[in-house]
């Protein structure tokens, strides 16, 4: 469990006493924006990461690849693909980062696909969406944090691509649109095995109905007394294993 550091304690304290001073709401405000931790359509969010059949699935080289780059073209330390479950975040993908996974509440993807933009932190010590975060008041140290959501065509946020650094930086507009490109990239991917998914499962149902049909001909042909029911049932009996040897192949 991650403990926060005594002097990171007391500049968080420093700075809810500064900010408070500025504007009396401010408590009010901080605590109100880290509780909206739920997109408006959830239920349908929830339901469209499911269909994707990405979670706890092994490791990737695609995706892997794609975070390796991403933190040798920022020049970050960590880079990670995130799926935000119900009560979880699932790491596709983690360089620079052995857990697999967190849970959704201290998570800052979590917030982070509340949004359709790119969601940027850039000193995490001084600002009032992350100070409360475990990750920035532990030892981790977590000073920077960038994410694109993983954005369906159907307007869901799935997860994100976010790189993170435990040195507080300015991102540039141009930083943000590679990050842009490379989190359609991570959707690009997601969408490619959905497809092979959906289309491997429309062939293993033609199959399981040819093999069904084959059955029930089989069936019948057993009961004719044609005088060519031999050779039509060895016919019928090699089409039947070829389907199973088919469908077979397509249990991936």
């Amino acid at each position: 469990m991650l403990k926060a550091c005594p002097k990171k304690e007391l500049a968080s304290t420093l700075f809810f006493q500064k900010s408070n001073d500025r504007n009396p709401n401010f408590t009010q405000i901080f605590y109100n924006m880290i509780a909206l931790e739920t997109p408006p359509n959830e239920t349908q969010r929830i339901e469209t990461l499911k269909g994707f059949g990405m979670l706890d699935t092994p490791p990737d080289g695609a995706f892997d690849s794609i975070t390796q780059l991403a933190s040798t073209i920022f020049d970050v330390p960590i880079s990670i693909i995130s799926l935000v479950d119900t009560d979880r975040i699932w790491f596709k993908s983690h360089h620079g980062l052995s857990v697999k996974q967190i849970g959704r509440d201290p998570g800052l993807c979590a917030s982070a696909i509340l949004s359709n933009e790119i969601y940027v932190v850039e000193d995490a010590r001084n600002d009032p969406r992350t100070l409360a975060n475990p990750l920035v008041a532990s030892d981790f140290g977590l000073q920077f944090y960038a994410a694109v959501p993983l954005r369906t065509d159907e307007q869901h946020n799935l997860g994100t691509l976010c790189i993170i650094d435990k040195q507080p930086r300015h991102f540039t507009d141009k930083e943000k649109k590679i990050l842009e490109q490379m989190g359609q990239l991570v959707m690009d991917e997601m969408h490619k095995r959905l497809h092979l998914r959906q289309t491997v499962q429309h062939i293993k149902n033609l199959a399981s109905d040819l093999e069904s049909e084959l059955d029930d001909t089989i069936d019948e042909m057993e009961s004719n007394q044609d005088v060519d029911k031999k050779r039509i049932m060895s016919y019928l009996d090699a089409t039947r294993l070829f389907v199973s040897n088919i469908k077979g192949q397509l249990d991936l």
